[in-house]
This record gives C-alpha cells, sequence and structure tokens, in this order.
C-alpha cells in the first residue's frame, strides 16, 4: 500500500483506518480465529476488498447497510468494508425476533443487508459476504466518512420503540485514541482478544477492532449452544490475553473460581452493569497476572468512557456497597453531577468527543442539553445514573434516576417491554418491576390484571422482545396497586413475587 493511500486515509479518518497498516505490518499473523479456523490478516485484507467491491457494485447508492451477525470471519469483512466506504453499518441480531428486527431496519432505512447466509429476511437484498478471498485487486480508496455515522445501535425505548444511536467515526477516534495510546494496556501482536458479545452490542467493537488494528487476534466464541461455562474452556485452549465481559458472568462463574487459573490472561475488562468487590476479589485468584478495569458508557458516549482499575486493597476501602467504582472520565470527556445533595449523589451528565449528537434523523430528546457550567457552552448527555464522587475523585455508581434495569449487561425500559405485553394481553393493565437476585444481579417480572396463562404469554412475548428482555415471570394480579398519584406502585407489586 503506497503512502499516499496511507496519508489519505489519515486525512479522512475512518475509524477503521488503523487496520490497514496493521493488515500490511502484520499479514502473515493470525487475524481472526473461529474455532479450527485461522485467517490471516493478508486474507482478512482480501475479504474485505472483495466485500467492498460488492458493495460497489450491488449497492454503491446505498448509504446504510445492514450487517446480520453470523458470527464468522465474513461478519467482520462487511463491517470493515462498510465503513472504509464511508457508509453506515446496522448490525441485526438474526436471534431477535423478526418483527423487531424488520422495525429495526425501517427506522435506519436499510434496504441491503451482507450477510453469509443468504437466508436473512425476506422482502430486503441480501449481498452474500462469502467471498473466495482470491482476488489480487488492491483495495478500493477509502470514502471520506466525516458526514456518515460509523454504525447505528438500538437501545430500549421508554415509548416501546427502539431508539436509534448513530455513532460517528469520530467518537470511535476519540474511543480508540485513548485505549490504542495507553501505556497501561500496551495492546500488540501477541494479544488474543475473546469476543463474547454479538455484534449489536457496543462492546463488541472494542473485543473487535482492538486486536484488528494492533496486529494481535480477534477470537470468536462458538455460538450454537453457547453457555457461560465455554468461557473457561476456550480462555484455557485459545491463549486469551486480554477479555471483557459483563460483571453477571462472574455469577455463574463463581462456583469454579477454585479450578479456574488463567496464566496467559493479561488484562480482564468489565463493563456494562455494576461490578462486585467480593466477585471480583474471587476473580482476581484466577487470573494472578491480569490488571482488571471497571469500565462505564452508555451506548451514547460510544462504548466506555471511564474506567478504574480494581487493586484489592485499595478496592475495597474505595467500593461503595460492595459495588466497585466506575473510575474518572477518559481525556475528551467532561461530567456533571445535577444534585441537591453531595452526600445523595445525583444525576450523571457526560459532554465530549465520544458523546453522539442525538438520536436518529437528528432527533434530540430529552436527555440532551446544553450548559455552561464547565466555563463553555457544550452538549450533554443525561445518563439517568445516579453517582457521587469518593475521596478521589473516583464516581461511585449508586442506582438508576428512573425505573430502567440492566439485565446481564442489556439496558432495557420497562416501557417497551409493558408495551409488548400489553399487545400480547389484548390491551390489560401491565406493569414491570426489577428486583435484585443472587449476586446483586437484576431480575425482572412483569404483572398483568386479571387472570393468565403465564407460558403462553411468555411464548407471545418471545415473538416480540429479544431474550434479555423477556421477564423471569409473569405474575396475574386482581388489581394494579396505584400510589397516591395514580401511578402504578411497583414496590407494591414486589410483594406478589
Amino acid at each position: 500500500m503506497n503512502s499516499s493511500y496511507i496519508c489519505f486515509c489519515m486525512a479522512t479518518h475512518p475509524f477503521t483506518f488503523p487496520f490497514l497498516a496493521a493488515s500490511i505490518n502484520y499479514e502473515d499473523r493470525p487475524a481472526i480465529c473461529a474455532g479450527t479456523d485461522s485467517y490471516s490478516y493478508k486474507s482478512l485484507r482480501i475479504f474485505v476488498g472483495e466485500v467492498m467491491q460488492l458493495i460497489l457494485r450491488d449497492a454503491s447508492n446505498e448509504e446504510t447497510l445492514a450487517v446480520a451477525d453470523q458470527n464468522d470471519v465474513f461478519t467482520y469483512a462487511a463491517l470493515l468494508a462498510i465503513n472504509l466506504l464511508g457508509k453506515t453499518a446496522v448490525p441485526l441480531n438474526l436471534h431477535a425476533p423478526e418483527v423487531r428486527n424488520r422495525a429495526v431496519l425501517q427506522a435506519a432505512g436499510v434496504r441491503t443487508i451482507l450477510s453469509s447466509n443468504p437466508l436473512v429476511l425476506s422482502g430486503f437484498d441480501v449481498i452474500d459476504s462469502r467471498v473466495s478471498g482470491e482476488s489480487r485487486k488492491s483495495l478500493p480508496e477509502p470514502v471520506d466518512s466525516s458526514q456518515a455515522p460509523a454504525y447505528i445501535l438500538f437501545t430500549s425505548g421508554s415509548t416501546g420503540t427502539p431508539k436509534g444511536v448513530p455513532v460517528s467515526n469520530g467518537n470511535l477516534n476519540a474511543f480508540f485514541n485513548y485505549f490504542l495510546t495507553q501505556p497501561a494496556f500496551h495492546f500488540g501482536p501477541e494479544d488474543r482478544f475473546l469476543q463474547t458479545y454479538d455484534i449489536t452490542f457496543d462492546v463488541s467493537v472494542f473485543c473487535a477492532f482492538t486486536p484488528l488494528f494492533s496486529g494481535g487476534c480477534l477470537c470468536l466464541l462458538p455460538r450454537k449452544g453457547f453457555t457461560y461455562l465455554e468461557i473457561p474452556q476456550v480462555l484455557a485452549s485459545a491463549g486469551i490475553t486480554v477479555l471483557s465481559m459483563v460483571p453477571s458472568t462472574l455469577h455463574y462463574l463463581q462456583p469454579h473460581f477454585s479450578s479456574l487459573r488463567f496464566e496467559k490472561l493479561r488484562l480482564s475488562f468489565f463493563s456494562g452493569d455494576r461490578l462486585l468487590h467480593s466477585l471480583t476479589a474471587g476473580w482476581s485468584q484466577c487470573v494472578p497476572h491480569a490488571r482488571i478495569f471497571n469500565c462505564y458508557g452508555p451506548t451514547e458516549t460510544t462504548i466506555v468512557c471511564t474506567s478504574y482499575e480494581w487493586k484489592e486493597k485499595e478496592a475495597a476501602a474505595d467500593s461503595f456497597q460492595d459495588v466497585v467504582p466506575i473510575g474518572k472520565p477518559f481525556p475528551g470527556m467532561v461530567g456533571l453531577i445535577e444534585t441537591d445533595s453531595e452526600t445523595d449523589g445525583g444525576e450523571l451528565c457526560l459532554s465530549g468527543e465520544q458523546v453522539i449528537k442525538s438520536y436518529l434523523h437528528g432527533v434530540r430528546k430529552e436527555q440532551f442539553f446544553e450548559s455552561y457550567k464547565t466555563g463553555s457552552l457544550q452538549v450533554f448527555y443525561r445518563t439517568g445514573d445516579r453517582v457521587k464522587k469518593n475521596k478521589n475523585g473516583d464516581w461511585l455508581f449508586l442506582g438508576r434516576t428512573d425505573q430502567q434495569l440492566k439485565i446481564n449487561g442489556y439496558r432495557i425500559e420497562p416501557g417497551e417491554v409493558e408495551e409488548a405485553l400489553r399487545q400480547v394481553t389484548g390491551n390489560r393493565m401491565c406493569a414491570v418491576a426489577g428486583m435484585e437476585g443472587p449476586a446483586g444481579l437484576q431480575v425482572m417480572y412483569a404483572f398483568t390484571e386479571g387472570d393468565a396463562e403465564e407460558h403462553l404469554l411468555l411464548s407471545a412475548l418471545r415473538a416480540l422482545l429479544p431474550a434479555p428482555f423477556i421477564p423471569k415471570r409473569i405474575i396475574a394480579v386482581e388489581k394494579m396497586p396505584l400510589n397516591s398519584n395514580g401511578k402504578i406502585d411497583r414496590q407494591e407489586l414486589r410483594k406478589f413475587v
């Protein structure tokens, strides 16, 4: 690849630019491993070029393209190709209900899906991304990506409709500029990352592209019949050195801590939910050579935007009610705590290079506001998370300001589940409430007035909602308890469980 080509890429800043350099510098090293299959950087670069040619041939005028997650090398080749062409990717989880996927694609204006399995969804054009890898053509030149979002993810919406979150190349460049330059991480060609997320989960972007930008190897977990207990098997067999997980995974691994030991793991990241100090102490014995980091960030702030390094003695003193701090913001990020009480904390509001400008189609809801409180006019995003600072200036997570739930790292608005439940019950009065389960994990329960065949309702919900959005139970109550304002009293509902 000639120097002018590299300079062109640097000037236009597609967030996947570092892959191009890595694919030259490490072309014979493994880039992606999936089971017994291994693909070199050279092979992946050829795949990417061939997918780019397919897009230019069959969808050159389309700005937004979906990628069906088939958990294979072609999935990641498609994501790279879309970004290098200056277009926008919409990740698609085929295990989600079809009705939801169709709603997401319609909202994003998608007409074409890239997939290595052509049997995806009827009514859409499908580009088969199973390219041969035999092309000897050079990659098409990357396109200026400054205008189009890099990708659009959809999060749970309080009105019952998923919200589109367009993340720009600038947002992602700010994120990767931090992670790829931190001496504490020092990612390189000897690193092997484990992908524990599907591509609709934003932390998957960190797991996938950090190794592909630094000469490391992305290792894919088998998806068919996947259980949490497969993680230890792959950690050991694949020689994983960098791992990111949702904290709830530790709850499932805890019974096996005494028999687990991963000598090669050097970095262990957590994000997506509360990390408990007591569980982390147990995990630290399994990874004796690893540095452990707790990170935080809503999708609107691009993957994660704070971090705290866990060290047992310090974390024991820093943790609040056994919850590990979420740390301090990355460079280029600013936080405000809107509060009337320093003791009780307040809502965390974030601004900076990683924060999106608005929701899909330029919609800026009440979560966004402008403020001069930091000395200049900045747009802030209200996270809905309540925090306070400890004596070291680290943020302590105290809970939510609203009813939003976190289930295995997924952000779930009760309103979206309630709307689906009303549909399947014939518009009965319904409510959803979260309760604390084992190891501090949130468990979701749903309630409906009148008689209910629980198994039938659960089955009907699975046709409308992704698996993490399905309540543990649907409980029938004779009449919904109301508070003094005439609203459903969720505290009272907990008594029915």
